[in-house]
């Protein structure tokens, strides 16, 4: 830009709306935007650096968005006396993954359960990213990162209901707004069926919140374009349960039960079945699902019921990948009381970032 267009563009306008304004005005604040131009309307609140308005007060460049915690590129025309018009940030990743698909089961429900009383923190180790708030942004970016870092494609999410608690609900729009331009993909995990027997009527009212809520959202799980939901379960379960839940999904919903003794034989069928207990390394529930652990030592138990061991993890993680199960399963990402996380600790840190478990996924996963 010559001297005599910069000296111009800086003379006061009739309503002193000059570049040099602009710039000032742009970085003294965050901006709540929603991006009109996407079908899914993404939102962000939004932080930019002064720099990038150009001449014609046309911004190109990154901005910071608190919301996920992450850099994002957009583009905008500013306008007295500080609206942003013709915004545009980028495209989402529309994309699903194929079988096998490879996900981590994941808990939303810090800070709540680093506490059980007396005990703080309830866990036996010490997570890298210390004991934190999964409502926080930058834990939630890290945790995106973790997850594609190990190349699993998704997060299996426990979910309390609308109104339960821990608040699963009010979180889960951020981990699909951080992974929304990135492949990794998110499905509810149904906690509720795991400790008593919602009614056919509680199961369609939720599968149809799910659906109106979340499912729309690029990030979201999908399987031939169904939904995914993955269901926990007790000691009571039994065929009743899965044909509670056939009746119940009228929204179309792909559904993977927890199994139970005799549920190949139950007439009415989900669309998968998994296993959850991390008391044994490998769990078989072929050609359904594959399912590994690294450890299960809870914070309250004298012993270990399954120690850890880097190199038997090794195995299992081949194992699994051997298996060409549809779904290959981590028992978990981060269930710290129970001590079955792969998350970084402390205990197993690697110069990575990511620990020992993680590297080990990232290694062998394809």
């Amino acid at each position: 830009m010559s001297a005599a267009l910069l000296a111009a563009l800086l003379v006061a306008s009739p309503h002193g709306w000059t570049l040099e304004r602009a710039r000032h005005v742009l970085a003294s604040r965050t901006y709540a935007v929603t991006d009109t131009s996407q079908p899914d309307r993404p939102r962000y609140e939004l932080r930019f650096s002064a720099r990038s308005l150009r001449r014609g007060f046309f911004y190109e460049g990154d901005a910071y968005d608190t919301l996920t915690a992450a850099q994002v590129p957009v583009t905008f025309t500013f306008r007295r006396p500080g609206r942003i018009v013709g915004f545009r940030g980028p495209p989402a990743d529309t994309t699903q993954p194929a079988f096998p698909i490879r996900a981590a089961f994941y808990y939303a429900w810090y800070p709540e359960a680093w506490w059980r009383d007396p005990v703080f923190p309830y866990s036996l180790y010490h997570p890298s990213l210390d004991y934190y708030s999964a409502a926080d942004a930058r834990v939630v970016r890290r945790h995106t990162d973790a997850l594609l870092y190990a190349h699993l494609g998704a997060g299996i999410y426990s979910w309390w209901g609308a109104d339960g608690y821990p608040p699963t609900d009010l979180r889960f729009w951020r981990y699909l707004a951080a992974a929304r331009t990135t492949p990794l993909r998110w499905a509810i995990y149904y906690e509720r069926e795991g400790y008593g027997d919602p009614t056919v009527a509680t199961i369609r009212a939720d599968l149809g919140y799910i659906r109106d809520q979340y499912a729309s959202q690029p990030a979201y799980l999908k399987v031939d374009g169904r939904f995914v939901v993955y269901v926990y379960g007790d000691a009571t379960d039994g065929c009743d349960t899965a044909a509670r839940w056939r009746e119940a999904n009228t929204a179309g919903a792909y559904v993977v039960l927890k199994a139970f003794a005799g549920f190949r034989d139950c007439a009415a069928q989900p669309d998968a079945w998994h296993q959850y207990s991390a008391a044994l390394p490998e769990y078989d529930l072929l050609p359904d699902s594959f399912m590994i652990a690294p450890g299960f030592d809870e914070r309250g138990e004298a012993t270990p019921r399954l120690p850890r061991d880097v190199t038997r993890w090794r195995t299992d993680v081949e194992d699994m990948v051997a298996s060409q199960a549809r779904w290959q399963l981590v028992l978990s990402f981060n269930e710290w009381p129970e001590g079955t996380s792969v998350e970084s600790a402390r205990e197993w840190a690697t110069p990575s970032g990511y620990g020992a478990y993680l590297d080990v996924l990232h290694e062998l996963l394809p």
